[in-house]
């Protein structure tokens, strides 16, 4: 087998071991660094399913979701109350999916990635267009299983749910600031529950198979959490400044606690990883416009944590043996991180033309406890393992001190231009992201780039159709060859809204294959399907 044949696999093992252990976001703890190892987030046409349609097109079409404004662009709550000059109620099903497998010799096959996603999205937002002021509630149910090979024989199974909601209350200052200055509080909870099971292969004479009734087996640690739960609760305030009617300047701050828990009940042992996650987290947006034909926006985040974790442990010595016990600190973690986005968009007479540019940098730093704690884990690994007649265990590693870091940069452009009663778009992106750790050195370094094509026509009062194709290339990590892959994507939309009406329906649906760009006797062939819909209704 090829080395670099489980990368996927071994990438998304890694982003959700970094979750629970080091480098959960302020955003999601676990779900949408699920979804970007998996490669199933539609970025920044999540909201959007028309330009999904139009070939996953993000820069250069104008659209109702994706504005270059302080709440679809920025992100920060007081820009709700501009995103849109009438109160509005936006509903947004869809799901994802994901398949991997691997032509084995005599023609079988071994499937060694499988993912489905639902998605359930919500906007109601009442404006108040004579004082300003807005209040408008954000609800996402959404929830994703994966299942991957642990070994040859065993699979590990993988479901997440994510039910968050988020309340904004705003409005603007008349007296001193002349209706100039906007103000917005946010109360934000969340709840993440991370379910991990360990089931065999399913065997046939087609070849192997997961995420089938395969039997249930014990985990292979009685350290690791199998069941995590993640309880969230923020707040914060943000502000917004308009410098005439051109330019607006919005800050913001929010305190979010993260209740993290991880626990791993088996017959004979019971272990449990505690902590308490604090994240400060700072944005800033500038967004504005020069004349009628140039916007641009920019916009950074910046978050701190500094927290400890800490463990408890207890497992039977057999029968008449007193039982290994054990609990106390097990790490202490300080994360910094930042991101920046900015994008411009120039209207000269009919065309369009875009660009942008994305950072990100994250470090996160892990000590062990001192080592004159008696009741670190480091201690009672010691305990443990010289303890006369006590069972084997599966010890986990000591914990040292460990700095992991990111660093992302990318960019994007491209045109669009009507054509008769047709809208046509083409696009150019181009990421990177590179990591290295003090434990594993440099790596991985994943490269990306991708050409995007849409069409939207018009067909009759109120009804418009989409097509668009995406031609992508991967490369899982820079530093290692064997991991490149080719995909080519299609996708279609429709849309309606009847003349004279409120409400409007959109749709859009992608389909990719992705094949390895290198030899190896085992082929490999992927697909991934986004499919999203939206009932929007303005009143």
């Amino acid at each position: 087998m090829s080395p670099t044949r489980w990368v996927l696999p071994r990438a998304l093992s890694l982003s959700l071991l970094a979750a629970v252990i080091a480098a959960g976001t302020a955003s999601a703890q676990y779900y949408d660094p699920a979804l970007r190892a998996l490669d199933l987030s539609t970025g920044q046409v999540a909201r959007s399913p028309r330009l999904l349609g139009m070939g996953g097109l993000s820069l250069v079409i104008p659209d109702r979701d994706n504005q270059t404004n302080l709440w679809d662009f920025g992100g920060i709550p007081v820009g709700l109350a501009s995103d849109d000059s009438t109160s509005s109620l936006d509903v947004r099903p869809g799901t994802h999916s994901l398949s991997s497998a691997r032509v084995l010799p005599l023609g079988l096959e071994r499937q060694n990635l499988a993912a489905r996603s639902t998605v359930l999205n919500s906007e109601a937002v009442y404006r108040n267009r004579e004082t300003g002021s807005v209040f408008g509630v954000v609800g996402d149910l959404s929830g994703l299983r994966w299942d991957q090979p642990y070994s040859n024989d065993i699979e590990r199974r993988q479901g997440l749910l994510h039910p968050e909601f988020m309340a904004v209350l705003g409005g603007k200052l008349p007296r001193f600031f002349d209706k100039h200055v906007a103000w917005a509080a946010n109360l934000r909870f969340r709840n993440e529950h991370v379910e991990e099971q360990y089931r065999s292969i399913i065997r046939n004479a087609a070849g192997d198979w997961i995420g089938l009734g395969g039997t249930q087996l014990d985990p292979p640690s009685e350290f690791t959490p199998t069941d995590t739960r993640s309880n969230s609760s923020a707040y914060g305030f943000s502000t917004a400044y308009s410098m005439g009617k051109t330019t607006s300047l919005a800050l913001g701050i929010e305190h979010e606690q993260n209740r993290i828990k991880g626990t791993n009940e088996l017959a004979r042992s019971t272990s449990e990883v505690t902590e308490d996650r604090p994240y400060w987290i700072g944005q800033a947006s500038l967004v504005g416009h020069f004349g009628k034909g140039f916007e641009y926006g920019v916009t950074g985040t910046g978050r701190l944590s500094d927290s400890e974790q800490d463990y408890r442990f207890t497992t039977s010595a057999g029968v008449g043996g007193i039982a290994l016990t054990g609990r106390g600190n097990l790490l202490t973690r300080e994360e910094k991180a930042s991101d920046m986005q900015a994008r411009f968009r120039w209207m000269p007479g009919k065309a369009v033309l875009s660009g942008s540019v994305v950072t990100a940098a994250h470090k996160i730093t892990i000590d062990p406890p001192n080592a004159n704690d008696a009741t670190s884990l480091n201690r009672f690994i010691n305990t443990a393992f010289n303890r006369d007649g006590a069972d084997s265990l599966a010890l986990p590693d000591s914990i040292g001190h460990v700095v992991s870091r990111r660093w992302a940069f990318g960019f994007g452009g491209g045109a669009s231009y009507p054509i008769g009663r047709n809208m046509v778009g083409v696009e150019y992106h181009w990421a990177r992201d590179a990591r290295e750790a003090s434990t594993s050195g440099v790596g991985p370094r994943r490269i990306a780039w991708d050409v995007r094509a849409g069409l939207e026509r018009p067909l009759g009062k109120g009804l418009a159709a989409r097509l668009g194709y995406q031609f992508r290339n991967v490369d899982e990590d820079d530093y290692l060859t064997g991991n490149e892959y080719t995909a080519n994507a299609f996708t279609l939309g429709l849309g309606y809204q009847p003349t004279g009406t409120r409400w409007s329906f959109e749709s859009g649906y992608r389909v990719e294959f992705r094949n390895q760009d290198f030899e190896d006797p085992n082929d490999e062939h992927q697909s991934r399907q986004n499919l999203a819909m939206q009932l929007h209704w303005s009143f």
